[in-house]
């Protein structure tokens, strides 16, 4: 989520939250807000005191190295760990918000934080119990579109932050869906950028459209990894994806013959 006023922010947080309690997962928050979040507890107390009480309150530098850009597998460790000492606790998972703005205010800490972001959410994907909502100011880090908004599968904020289309896991797999316009390829290629290193199977069978630069970004991407299969393949291509990659001599062997058809 991108924000532009802090009252617009705690109430989707507090909305997150309310619904994490519903199904009882355990709560927390993550914010270095100068009032030390308590603004965003009180609009929670508002909502519900009884659940204001169970959140528990982290700033930035309780949760993130800010010294350094993100190591997403400890990250991932830690956050696991939290996981599964809910579970041992009898709640159904955890719930999460938290405000990204100090970990991208930098740009030089968004490629990492993209990478950590796409971590997490194939985490998630497998079925992890963990949820999370992220949250970012726009007039801190900037209101055009990034790679950290098209990696989560929901996004919203205001039009000239977010794209039509995003790069997210679902169960077993990377999907890329929606329409890359002229307007969206730089955080496309950004955010294909923060995939894994080895061989990944892209679903496109979702993506409606797609620019001849976004194709281009895509298939540069799609490099070789190997000596004998590229870094990308992509699964279940439209027509008019097979059609691209023939018309600018793209690598065909990035679409399998068998995942072409519809």
């Amino acid at each position: 989520m991108a924000y532009s006023t802090k009252s617009e922010r705690d109430a989707a947080a507090v909305e997150w939250l309310l619904e994490g309690a519903r199904i009882g997962q355990r709560l927390a928050m993550v914010t270095t807000d100068p009032d030390g979040g308590a603004g965003l507890l009180a609009a929670l107390t508002a909502a519900d005191a009884r659940v204001a009480q169970e959140v528990a309150a982290f700033s930035h530098d309780q949760i993130y190295d800010m010294s350094k850009p993100i190591d997403a597998d400890a990250q991932l460790a830690l956050y696991a760990g939290q996981v599964k000492r809910a579970l041992a606790a009898g709640f159904n998972g955890i719930r999460v918000f938290c405000d990204i703005t100090p970990l991208i205010a930098d740009p030089a800490r968004r490629a990492s934080h993209a990478h950590w972001e796409h971590t997490a959410d194939a985490w998630m994907a497998e079925g992890n119990p963990m949820s999370a909502l992220c949250a970012y100011d726009v007039g801190v880090v900037g209101d055009q579109p990034e790679a950290v908004m098209v990696v989560h599968p929901l996004r919203q904020g205001p039009a000239t932050t977010s794209t039509p289309f995003g790069l997210f896991c679902q169960p077993s797999k990377t999907v890329l869906g929606g329409e890359v316009d002229a307007f969206g390829v730089r955080a496309l290629a950004e955010a294909l950028q923060a995939l894994p290193k080895g061989p990944v199977n892209l679903d496109v069978s979702d993506l409606s459209y797609i620019c001849a630069r976004g194709a281009a970004a895509l298939a540069q991407a799609g490099q070789v990894a190997t000596t004998d299969r590229p870094r990308i393949r992509l699964t279940g291509a439209p027509p008019i994806v097979k059609r691209i990659w023939q018309v600018l001599g793209f690598d065909m062997d990035m679409i399998p013959e068998d995942a072409t058809q519809r």
